[in-house]
C-alpha cells in the first residue's frame, strides 16, 4: 500500500522551483521604481525628474503612472547631476496625466509597459529619435497630435498667454541752444513690457520705460521721463525661431523737470521749457518686435519702431 501511494510523489527540481516563483512574480518588476517630478514646462512637453535610483540614462523610454495607472509615455533626453530631463512623446490617460505637479513622486516603468497596462504603439522610429541634447529643443521628437488633447492651441506660433520683457534703450533730447550748448542730450531708458495673448497669435501689450536725464535743461539740473506705451500686436512665425509682430498703438511721455527755467535769465528760461516741453508726447505709433527663441520659454527681443529702439530679454509663461 505505501509502495503503491508513493509511486506518483516526486521531488520538485530547483529548476521547476524557480519557474514557479518567476511565474508568480510580476514580469518586468525590476524596472519599475519611483522618482520625484521637480520641474514640469510651460508646454508640460518636458519634465525634469530626480534620478536618485541612477537607473535612467540618455535615450531611455519611460512611462509615468499613478498608482499603477499608466499617465504618459517619455523619453530621457538629458542626464545631469542626479536628475534626468524628459520630453513626453504620448498621452496614455488624460485624468493621470491632470494629476502631474511639482514634487509629486510617480512610478516610473523603465522600458516595455506592456505588462503595467495598456500597451503603447510601437513606432519603429523612436530608437533614432533622440541622438543629442539638442532634439529636446525641436518638434521632431514628438508630433503634436499625440498631446492634442492637452489645453494648447496648435493655431499658436507661441503657445503660452504671456510674454514679460526687460529692455534697455536710449532716448535723446534736444538741448538748449546756447553758445556753451546746443546738439543733443541723450540718456539710457529702462522698462519693462508685459504682452498678454487675448486671441491666436494677437497680444496686447503694456509697456513702461524711465528715463534720468542729469543736467538738462541746465547744469545742475535734472529731467525725469516716463514712457507709457499701449500695443496691439499680431505674431507671424518666421525662420529659425524668430517671430515677428507688427503693432499699432499709442504712446504717452510724461516729463517731470522741476528746475527748469527757474533762472534770472527770462529768454533763457523760455528755452528750457522749451525743450522739455518738447519732450512730451502723446500720439499713435506703430513698428515690429522681434522675439529669438534662445531656450525653451526664453527669447532675445526688440523693438524697432516710431515710439522706442530697445534691445532686451522676455520669457513666456
Amino acid at each position: 500500500m505505501t509502495f503503491t501511494l508513493t509511486r506518483g510523489v516526486t521531488a520538485q527540481s530547483l529548476v521547476e522551483d524557480a519557474n514557479v516563483n518567476a511565474a508568480s512574480a510580476s514580469p518586468g518588476a525590476e524596472n519599475v521604481f519611483n522618482e520625484t517630478i521637480k520641474v514640469i514646462s510651460s508646454s508640460k512637453k518636458i519634465f525634469i525628474l530626480t534620478n536618485n535610483s541612477q537607473q535612467l540614462g540618455m535615450g531611455d523610454f519611460i512611462s509615468l503612472a499613478l498608482d499603477n495607472n499608466l499617465a504618459a509615455r517619455a523619453v530621457v533626453g538629458k542626464s545631469h547631476q542626479g536628475q534626468v530631463g524628459i520630453k513626453i512623446l504620448k498621452i496614455y490617460s488624460l485624468s493621470q496625466w491632470t494629476k502631474l505637479r511639482r514634487d509629486l513622486e510617480v512610478q516610473i516603468i523603465k522600458g516595455d509597459d506592456s505588462y503595467f497596462g495598456k500597451k503603447p504603439e510601437a513606432k519603429p522610429e523612436d530608437v533614432a529619435k533622440i541622438k543629442s541634447e539638442e532634439d529636446l529643443y525641436t518638434g521632431d521628437v514628438v508630433e503634436d497630435n499625440e498631446i492634442s488633447d492637452i489645453d494648447e492651441n496648435k493655431n499658436r506660433h507661441v503657445k503660452p498667454d504671456n510674454i514679460v520683457s526687460v529692455f534697455g534703450s536710449y532716448m535723446d533730447a534736444k538741448e538748449v541752444d546756447t553758445k556753451e550748448k546746443g546738439g543733443t542730450a541723450r540718456t539710457s531708458e529702462f522698462g519693462a513690457s508685459w504682452a498678454f495673448q487675448f486671441s491666436d497669435n494677437y497680444f496686447a501689450e503694456g509697456l513702461y520705460g524711465r528715463a534720468l536725464f542729469d543736467n538738462f535743461p541746465a547744469d545742475g539740473t535734472q529731467t525725469l521721463v516716463n514712457h507709457f506705451i499701449v500695443r496691439i500686436k499680431y505674431n507671424f512665425k518666421g525662420p529659425l525661431y524668430t517671430f515677428f509682430m507688427p503693432y499699432v498703438g499709442y504712446q504717452n511721455k510724461s516729463v517731470s523737470s522741476p528746475e527748469a527755467g527757474k533762472s534770472d535769465n527770462n529768454a533763457l528760461n523760455a528755452k528750457e521749457n522749451k525743450v522739455v516741453d518738447e519732450l512730451q508726447k502723446s500720439g499713435p505709433v506703430f513698428g515690429v518686435t522681434m522675439l529669438r527663441r534662445l531656450v525653451p520659454g526664453w527669447f532675445l527681443k526688440a523693438d524697432l519702431g516710431t515710439d522706442i529702439l530697445n534691445l532686451g530679454f522676455a520669457i513666456e509663461f
